[in-house]
């Protein structure tokens, strides 16, 4: 079985962050999201909308669901700070899975890369 985490990249994929966002003295994403990354991620979170459809209708239920495709998953460990985002995260569930047209589309947006800092 394989548990998936981090599925809306600290924020990335909700679809809620844009470049001019700012992030909090102590938010350790101005660290991940620093520079241009913060740009780069909404750019190709902005190319990802356009599967906002039938199957997806949020950034986030996207994310869960293209996370949830592989057989081998059993679950997936989203963030959520509201009751809201656990009635939403949990509904994805529930929900008919991507198309494996769509699972294909978006497997060409894949971007390899860490914007984890480097404790050295």
């Amino acid at each position: 079985a394989v548990i998936v985490r981090v599925p809306f990249d600290e924020g990335g994929l909700t679809g809620t962050l844009a470049p001019e966002t700012k992030f909090g003295k102590k938010d350790w994403r101005k660290l991940y999201f620093k520079e241009e990354r913060l740009q780069e991620t909404c750019d190709r979170v902005d190319d990802l909308k356009e599967f906002l459809n039938g199957e997806a209708k949020a950034m986030t239920d996207l994310a869960l669901k293209y996370c949830l495709a592989p057989e081998a998953v059993s679950t997936v460990i989203p963030g959520m700070r509201r009751p809201q985002h656990v009635e939403a995260n949990c509904a994805v569930s529930d929900q008919p899975p991507l198309k494996p047209e769509t699972l294909k589309q978006l497997r060409a947006h894949a971007w390899p890369r860490n914007f984890y800092p480097s404790w050295e």
